[in-house]
């Protein structure tokens, strides 16, 4: 049974922690490990309230021959600086993938992707590699996530819409369908995007605007 490693020791790492537990093939082909800290301390209080252990940091831990990784950031920059850095010493990334979330078989799901409870994923839509997909969010039909991508609870990207590699989706914004998110786009919570975000830019309100 291989064990495995959370990255990161926030909030959002405590709860993969629990939805982990009710995974595809948790307690078959893996069990939890522990925590793995990033680069940036948190306070003394934080870390007293994760329910396992830190194992050590990124940079420092040394990687077992039967530890498989998961990476628990919301930031999507922080996410592939810290995944990048597991993979550059050979670590491998799992799917984890909550048994309440409901995937169809035409879609097409990356490695080292997080999907948490009551998110529904469409007809032939594509999550690509390490992308995070919070509670209750919605990918309709032909949708693509580039990688990296981390979408928070509550999200409805509509069907066709393509979404670029880095991005960031805040709280119940809505994507609406055929739209574009360029890479390293910010959505900010409860946006609703018509047509068009460009690269690297931020956005808020219904429209959404640059701000």
């Amino acid at each position: 049974m291989k064990n495995l490693v959370i990255i990161g020791v926030g909030g959002f790492a405590r709860e993969i922690y629990w939805h982990a537990q009710k995974a595809l093939d948790f307690g078959v082909d893996w069990q939890i490990k522990g925590f793995l800290d990033g680069d940036i301390k948190l306070a003394t209080e934080a870390y007293e309230l994760l329910p396992a252990k830190v194992l050590g940091d990124v940079n420092t831990y040394e990687i077992c021959a039967d530890d498989v990784f998961t990476c628990a950031v919301g930031s999507p920059k922080a996410r592939k600086v810290l995944v990048e850095k597991i993979l550059a010493r050979g670590g491998e990334f799992i799917n984890i993938i909550n048994t309440l979330a409901e995937i169809v078989p035409t879609a097409k799901i990356g490695r080292g992707v997080i999907i948490s409870p009551f998110v529904g994923i469409s007809e032939r839509a594509q999550i690509g590699d390490f992308v995070a997909v919070n509670a209750q969010t919605i990918i309709g039909h032909d949708a693509q996530i580039g990688n990296f991508s981390c979408i928070m609870p509550h999200v409805a990207i509509s069907g066709s819409c393509k979404i670029g590699v880095e991005v960031f989706i805040g709280s119940g914004a809505v994507i609406l369908p055929k739209a574009k998110v360029g890479d390293g786009a910010t959505i900010g919570a409860g946006c609703v995007v018509l047509k068009k975000v460009r690269a690297g830019t931020t956005v808020f309100g219904n429209p959404a605007i640059e701000i």
